[in-house]
């Protein structure tokens, strides 16, 4: 019996060593410069039948929105994140509009003022992506450190 018992044990934990972590959704970025201000572009790549919840999703209707969040120095913020390829579905469930994005490319926009040359910017996405299908939900965060010459 006890045999048995480690055996279940050792097989049990065999399979939950193996469970895959769910990532339906991976953000990149890309930038442009312009004088002294910067547009970074937050775009994200989505598995089919999912989707992600907009920059402007009203956060009093219940679904938590994407919310990007800005460290660093040598930069300001130029207005609020500007969504990109987002559309607005009524949820039942929350008994409200949702801006959801739906397709890979979809994402936002925000633009920085540059107060130095070579600011240092960490930027962090936090989201949830959740399934058409299942109606499983699962929160995310995508974390950038964020060169002028360069893009992810």
């Amino acid at each position: 019996m006890k045999y048995i018992l480690t055996y279940l044990i050792a097989l049990f934990l065999l399979s939950v060593s193996n469970a895959q972590i769910l990532n339906p959704a991976d953000w990149t970025y890309q930038l442009s410069k312009e004088d002294h201000e910067l547009e970074l572009q937050f775009k994200v790549k989505l598995d089919d039948t999912w989707y992600v919840y907009a920059t402007d999703q009203d956060p009093d209707l219940g679904p938590i929105p994407t919310s990007l969040e800005l460290k660093g120095e040598g930069f300001k913020k130029v207005g609020a994140p500007k969504p990109i390829k987002v559309k607005t579905k009524y949820d039942a469930i929350w008994e409200g509009d949702t801006r959801l994005i739906t397709e890979s490319g979809g994402g936002f926009t925000q633009r920085i003022k540059l107060l130095e040359a070579n600011p240092k910017i960490n930027a962090t996405i936090n989201y949830t992506v959740c399934s058409m299908k299942t109606g499983q939900c699962v929160f995310g965060e995508q974390e950038f450190n964020i060169k002028l010459n360069q893009s992810k």
